[in-house]
């Protein structure tokens, strides 16, 4: 019986992975593809333009490190912590937005995200951090058992 239940842990933290790295890489291709529209679209975000450049290069860099981190099995529970922590970070941007503390603002998302609401956005982010809180608490649960 235990070992039915490690499998379907197994399973399930592997299907985390695979969403949050598959998300990432896609966004982050989508991104670099339309680099230019990403360039417009992060000067129109309520930070200074003088920031563009640096935000530009972090959300990508950040994508791109946490889908390579949770592809290596030795970064992987790391990865995982990270994403939602981002993810986490982008919703809380998102419920800004949608309480109309930045006013009216574009979505500098890349490929079909960028066609979403923000509610969309913000149901989307909210699958994804819940996601990864179910990651991190099995993750834990395997570290508990195996102490």
């Amino acid at each position: 019986m235990q070992r039915g239940s490690i499998k379907a842990r197994d399973a399930v933290l592997l299907i985390c992975y695979f969403l949050f790295t598959s998300m990432f890489i896609y966004a982050a291709v989508s991104k670099l593809m339309n680099y230019q529209i990403f360039i417009i679209q992060m000067d129109r975000q309520p930070f200074p333009d003088s920031y563009t450049p640096i935000l530009v290069w972090s959300v990508l860099a950040s994508e791109i490190l946490a889908a390579v981190m949770m592809m290596t099995l030795s970064l992987r529970r790391i990865g995982l912590f990270f994403a939602t922590a981002m993810m986490i970070c982008f919703t809380a941007y998102i419920i800004l937005v949608k309480l109309h503390y930045y006013g009216v603002i574009p979505c500098s998302c890349g490929g079909v995200i960028a066609s979403f609401t923000w509610t969309q956005h913000l149901i989307f982010n909210l699958f994804f951090v819940t996601i990864g809180i179910v990651g991190i608490y099995l993750e834990q649960q395997f570290r508990k058992k195996k102490a």
